[in-house]
Parts: structure tokens; C-alpha cells; sequence
């Protein structure tokens, strides 16, 4: 069940970076780490 879920939130937690990487490619890199941030927050709660 550990697998399963870890590998769940990884695939989510790459595709997430990578769809905010193609579609912020101009927006600043501290910009961009606060948003990751907040992604990954969400996802885990």
C-alpha cells in the first residue's frame, strides 16, 4: 500500500513540476519554487 501511494504522489508531483515548468517557462525561478511548494502541500493534505 506504501508503494502504491509513493509512487502515486511521485508521478503526480513530476507531472506537476513538469506542467508548470511548460507553461511558466518566463516567470522567475523564486516565483516558480513557491508555487511548487504549494503544489506539493496540496497534494499531501
Amino acid at each position: 500500500m506504501k508503494f502504491i501511494k509513493g509512487v502515486m504522489i511521485g508521478t503526480l508531483v513530476s507531472a506537476g513540476a513538469i506542467w508548470m515548468f511548460s507553461e511558466a517557462s518566463n516567470m522567475d525561478t523564486k516565483k516558480m519554487m513557491k508555487k511548487g511548494k504549494k503544489f506539493i502541500k496540496n497534494m499531501v493534505m
